[in-house]
């Protein structure tokens, strides 16, 4: 994360009143979330595209203001300053060109910055034209997949200090504010630091600090309860963008942020980062991620939400940034990544979230597994039973203590069959556990599991529990019970059993 960069111009207004009045005007025109996607009839902010152009610019035809800032903002299109100048008095279009949001062409005025609304902020970004300008390194992403996966997983309890990492126009830090008694935003990216204390300003958050400076430099006395990351995680031989690109090799970004964040955190504390991470032929990615967390005095579970070839990921990220490259340039480009996997013997590249709890003074445990294929946003409570669930899970190794312990069914469990018509009617042809919020988890279920599971209501040990079914299979309990015990475990830490005292 060592570049050197030239700073742009600061994204202040000379009068501070004018922070308020940008911000009561938009909320006056109905520039928020709802209310925008209500009037384009688009479901998601993020997706619009230029070949959406045609039918956006019917339903925003008005001339009203709300239509006007669609068109500037969001849209990125011109429009004629005499009307802008009208909808958005008693401010002027000199204030807005001063602060630098946005520019003069003749008599229009064109968008400098994105203007998103999103989650009830409004969040200022450089738009991606900038990219194809000399500020491509310091380009300041917006809200993207990342931001949303990050900000569904982050976990919302009550956070004494809370320091956003990589903090880019701080959407992150914004959001951990209202949970937070005081918020830190750090970023290398000067222009980033800028765009985001305008954001803190225009949305009214006062308890935040930004702070510009590489990985933790700026918070070297601090500690947190909570610290959340999206760094430039890409792997990539390239150090042409500050927001994607480390500048260390391959993964070393996040497995520094790994090994040098526990000293920040207080016990409890936590850490999530949303990052990438090298997979080599012939090694197993959990047991090389395992590594990197000895010795840091924290409880580690690793999600793995894809897994992409070293060619479709370098595909994937050249064609990100490079809009308009030739094809000749995006060949060239393309094996110069390629040969930097093979040279680091990169096979694939495995993507995610790590979540990280600072837990002293005991035998820490690591965990990494696949992402469910489904998630119902915010997802945070999972993560945070998950770490209970695994906790239990170091106390009931031995099968005689699981078969002693009580358990009960998460009230958000689900059981679904499928019939299809038969000669005597419906016929069950398959059955399903799942789980209805957060982590969607489902798998296959019969009858004797569907009723052990109702059956778990803490009343009962599991052994009490299981002797009935060991019974119906006229199994042996010596062969059977280490299989059943096996199951419940996956049911503990799948969230569909709880020990009582987490139910």
């Amino acid at each position: 994360m060592n570049h050197s960069a030239s700073t742009s111009r600061l994204f202040d207004f000379q009068d501070q009143a004018d922070f308020r009045h940008l911000r009561d005007l938009l909320t006056r025109t109905g520039y928020m979330d709802s209310s925008v996607l209500d009037t384009i009839g688009i479901n998601d902010l993020q997706a619009i595209k230029g070949n959406d152009h045609p039918l956006l610019l019917e339903r925003t035809s008005t001339g009203s203001p709300l239509h006007i800032l669609i068109r500037l903002f969001l849209m990125e299109m011109p429009v004629e300053r005499s009307l802008l100048e009208k909808a958005i008095k008693p401010m002027t279009v000199m204030s807005w060109e001063q602060a630098g949001l946005v520019h003069y062409r003749a008599n229009e005025v064109v968008a400098a910055v994105k203007l998103l609304p999103f989650q009830n902020l409004i969040v200022a970004f450089d738009l991606s034209s900038i990219m194809q300008t000399p500020l491509r390194e310091n380009y300041v992403m917006g809200i993207g997949s990342s931001t949303i996966t990050l900000s569904n997983l982050t976990i919302r309890r009550q956070s004494r200090r809370t320091l956003d990492l990589g903090a880019g126009c701080g959407v992150h830090a914004f959001l951990a504010a209202p949970h937070s008694d005081h918020t830190v935003a750090v970023d290398i990216n000067p222009r980033a630091v800028q765009l985001a204390q305008f954001n803190a300003k225009l949305n009214a958050v006062s308890n935040i600090e930004c702070l510009q400076g590489s990985f933790f430099e700026p918070v070297t006395d601090q500690k947190f309860d909570l610290v959340i990351s999206n760094p430039p995680f890409v792997i990539s031989p390239e150090t042409r963008f500050i927001y994607r690109d480390g500048g260390m090799e391959a993964d070393s970004v996040t497995r520094k942020i790994v090994q040098d964040v526990p000293r920040f955190l207080h016990e409890g504390g936590f850490c999530q980062i949303l990052c990438n991470w090298v997979e080599t032929s012939g090694k197993d990615w959990q047991k090389r991620l395992e590594n990197w967390f000895e010795g840091t005095g924290c409880d580690a579970w690793v999600m793995r939400s894809e897994s992409l070839t070293a060619a479709t990921y370098a595909s994937t990220w050249i064609k990100h940034t490079e809009l308009f490259d030739q094809e000749t340039q995006f060949a060239e480009r393309f094996r110069k990544w390629m040969a930097y996997y093979e040279k680091l013997g990169i096979e694939s590249i495995g993507a995610g979230l790590i979540t990280m709890r600072k837990s002293e003074g005991k035998a820490n445990w690591f965990r990494a597994d696949e992402s469910p294929e489904k998630l119902i946003s915010p997802c945070w409570e999972s993560i945070a039973l998950g770490f209970e669930l695994w906790d239990f899970l170091q106390t009931v190794r031995n099968d005689n203590d699981l078969l002693n312990s009580r358990l009960h069914y998460s009230p958000d469990i689900r059981l679904e069959q499928h019939f299809k018509p038969g000669e005597q009617g419906w016929k069950a042809t398959a059955s399903f556990i799942s789980l209805s919020k957060g982590f969607v988890y489902k798998g296959n279920s019969d009858p004797l599991i569907a009723n052990l599971l109702i059956k778990c209501d803490g009343q009962k040990p599991v052994k009490d529990l299981i002797s009935d079914m060991i019974a119906s299979l006229e199994a042996d309990p010596e062969q059977i019970t280490p299989t059943l015990c096996q199951l419940i475990r996956k049911l503990i830490e799948q969230g569909f059993l709880l020990p009582s005292r987490q139910a």
